[in-house]
């Protein structure tokens, strides 16, 4: 073994290395397309869409998002909501602010612009507590059809403490397709 290769295998070693740590890193992921095709993502093989009765018993508190990807025990989601709020792709950077603020009861650990497959997103990673658990989730928010699109990567960390590691590789394979031309 090379020096290089030895030293480089020491230093991974020395301070850890998450991608290759856990088996949600390396599960498999498989597309998901939704919106008519206009959005996909990918998402772990063993999640399921979420029926419209399961939304309404596990979002009691507010309007279920359009679309839940989840696990058996509901514990790991991603969720789609295209909401009849005006947004202009140009208008994506200004929105950080007041997501933050709607966040801020969290624990907001980081936030930016980000661009995701040619498009600005929105990205606050911010773990919040509920009832009884602690929920990471990792939210993605851009202009589709001059609307708001929110995307969130969620967990329950007490079930997995890792949980949240997965997140950024599901969130960053977001690909927004353009409308179709009218014809």
């Amino acid at each position: 073994m090379s020096n290089f290769a030895r030293m480089t295998l020491m230093l991974l070693c020395a301070v850890g290395y998450p991608a290759l740590s856990t088996a949600q890193e390396k599960a498999p992921l498989k597309p998901w397309n939704l919106l008519g095709g206009r959005v996909s993502i990918l998402a772990p093989s063993a999640m399921a869409m979420m029926s419209d009765s399961d939304k309404a018993e596990k979002y009691t508190a507010a309007e279920p998002p359009a679309y839940v990807l989840t696990n058996d025990d509901w514990t790991l989601n991603i969720t789609f909501d295209l909401k009849k709020i005006p947004m202009k792709p140009e208008e994506v950077r200004a929105n950080e602010e007041g997501m933050r603020k709607a966040l801020s009861a969290g624990k907001i650990n980081s936030s930016g612009v980000k661009k995701l497959n040619g498009l600005e997103f929105v990205m606050i990673d911010v773990d919040s507590e509920a009832e009884d658990a602690t929920i990471h989730n990792l939210i993605a928010m851009t202009s589709l059809d001059d609307r708001m699109l929110l995307i969130s990567y969620n967990c329950v960390l007490d079930s997995d403490p890792k949980c949240g590691e997965i997140g950024p590789r599901i969130i960053e394979s977001i690909v927004i397709r353009p409308k179709p031309a009218a014809k």
